[in-house]
């Protein structure tokens, strides 16, 4: 599939994620949905895997193949849990600056999610959406993104658009310097089920996260009310501070651990060559589907925050 054709995709995403929600907010025809936080999720993810199906199917590519679903080694798929964990400091830090602006809207969410059994949520935010996820993003959009010389751009524009496909900041900005994480497991093993095993462990472990200060306490959503409320913000910066501290440590190991599964899956050439790809200009990834899926998502976060 060309660049052209991941573009669209992208706005079509985009404008039925936006859709259903609208759908939701002005009539009651979704209120079954709205209610039901599973089928929530369900529904919510439909509209970024069918999509990518659909389009890749129409262009007469094979979804294994073009995606990159192969096999890795289990020393990898070990590694890659390990990769996760180091980079969880970094994704916490961006997580809890964005909430200086923005509120964390998972954490709003949370009384509704833990009426729900966890293997339910874990089933539906674990892995049916990163598997939706993974296969849009890392698959069909990058894979699309990176046959131009500039591999570098096309990852960090497909982890841009994994972020604000989110439509709202707070998600946006970890989102996607996970994506970042995430399409670099891809060019490390040249695979996208390493990036599956890393998203399923980030979504996990949040998940797990959830329920039990829920069991512990008033609920996710009290802790972070309780966190930002703290401010001025003096314990809250401070706890911020700490984790710039061990995310400055982590960050670099996971580089290296990164390094590792690249040359156990014979892909550091790969990995080096992307980064020299930067320095070439390669070819154009935005149009107009592209830039009116980008303006959309924009439009909907800058709403989110002046409501």
């Amino acid at each position: 599939m060309n660049i052209k054709k991941a573009n669209w995709m992208f706005l079509v995403i985009v404008l039925s994620h936006a859709g259903l929600s609208l759908l939701v907010a002005f009539t009651p025809f979704l209120d079954m949905v709205v209610q039901n936080m599973a089928l929530n999720i369900i529904v919510s993810e439909v509209t970024i895997w069918l999509p990518a199906l659909l389009f890749l199917l129409l262009s007469g590519s094979g979804p294994a193949d073009f995606c990159r679903i192969k096999k890795v080694h289990i020393s990898t798929a070990l590694m890659t849990v390990l990769f996760t964990l180091l980079m969880e400091p970094l994704i916490t830090v961006v997580n809890a600056v964005s909430m200086l602006v923005v509120e964390n809207t998972v954490a709003g969410l949370s009384v509704r999610i833990t009426q729900v059994p966890l293997w339910g949520m874990l089933l539906g935010i674990a892995v049916y959406g990163p598997f939706a996820e993974e296969f849009a993003f890392r698959g069909v959009i990058f894979q699309s993104y990176r046959g131009q010389e500039n591999r570098w751009k096309a990852l960090l524009l497909s982890s841009l658009l994994f972020g604000l496909m989110h439509m709202n900041l707070n998600q946006a900005c970890y989102a996607f310097v996970m994506g970042i994480a995430l399409a670099l497991l891809v060019e490390a093993t040249g695979s996208m089920i390493p990036a599956f095993i890393a998203h399923f462990c980030v979504n996990g472990l949040s998940t797990v996260l959830m329920y039990a200060v829920d069991n512990m306490s008033g609920g996710m959503e009290e802790l972070v009310q309780t966190a930002e409320s703290g401010l001025g913000g003096q314990e809250f910066l401070l706890a911020i501070s700490m984790y710039v501290v061990i995310a400055t440590v982590c960050t670099p190991l996971a580089g290296c651990v990164l390094a590792w599964i690249a040359g156990r899956e014979g892909h550091k050439e790969d990995l080096r060559s992307l980064w020299n790809s930067r320095k070439i200009k390669g070819s154009r990834l935005m149009s107009v589907p592209l830039g009116l899926g980008l303006l959309i998502c924009v439009a909907v976060i800058i709403l989110q925050m002046i409501l």
